[in-house]
């Protein structure tokens, strides 16, 4: 079981207003996703004639106090366009769909994905385990801090010798952590995640990184101080 929180939100409006709805709400959309504890959103169109409500929203995140974080800055707070009505949820059972084979076997399902400053978020907080699966060479060349190493070759193997609890998956750009993902939950781990653009976005966002020889990190600037206050 994974709680979370979902948003149904079930939209009245207008055919001739349709389009520009759905374009304001794919910009926002692109924001949210940005924002921590984003999980997935999908908008639905009702396949009903005459139905009131023609498109239906749906939103996970991680928590409650993750969506409501993010509404302060949604860009269509406010808007006038259409009627929505929100109605809030929080799943309270999961079920995967049924599998013949044990563990180790089958085709597993992607992780969910984390940004790079919430999965730092969540080491700092000891949430979870941050795990790079890049090969030997390139760890050696650097890695993100407080990442644990084990190379997607050596996977599933050295899965049973990372710590029990939640795993954040890293790699270069984001490929190779969802594959090991993957292998995870084929080997039994229920809680997996994969760090969004790898040790690039990582960079990027101005997080911590660990270079040879150095036993401290190298901050890419002052913007990671602000970065491990999100939540």
């Amino acid at each position: 079981m994974e709680n979370r929180h979902v948003v149904i939100i079930p939209i009245e409006i207008d055919e001739e207003k349709e389009s520009a709805y759905l374009d304001a709400w794919r910009d926002a959309a692109d924001v949210m996703a940005a924002q921590p504890g984003f999980i997935r959103t999908y908008m639905f169109r009702t396949i009903v004639p005459g139905s009131k409500f023609s498109l239906v929203n749906v939103a996970e995140w991680e928590s409650t106090a993750h969506w409501e974080e993010a509404m302060n800055v949604c860009p269509m707070m406010g808007q006038q366009i259409a009627v929505a009505h929100a109605s809030n949820y929080e799943a309270i059972w999961t079920v995967l769909p049924a599998t013949k084979q044990g563990p180790g076997s089958g085709n597993g399902h992607p992780p969910a994905e984390l940004s790079p400053v919430e999965a730092r978020r969540r080491v700092v907080d000891g949430e979870l385990t941050l795990v790079d699966v890049r090969e030997d060479d390139e760890w050696a060349a650097g890695h993100p801090a407080g990442a644990l190493h084990a190379a997607l070759s050596t996977l599933p193997a050295s899965l049973s010798e990372l710590p029990d609890g939640p795993l954040a998956f890293v790699c270069r750009t984001g490929k190779r952590s969802a594959q090991a993902g993957t292998q995870a939950f084929r080997a039994g781990r229920s809680s997996v995640y994969s760090v969004t653009g790898g040790l690039e976005a990582w960079q990027a966002s101005g997080l911590p990184v660990t270079l040879p020889e150095r036993e401290d990190s190298v901050n890419n600037g002052d913007r990671l101080k602000a970065a491990v206050r999100e939540d």
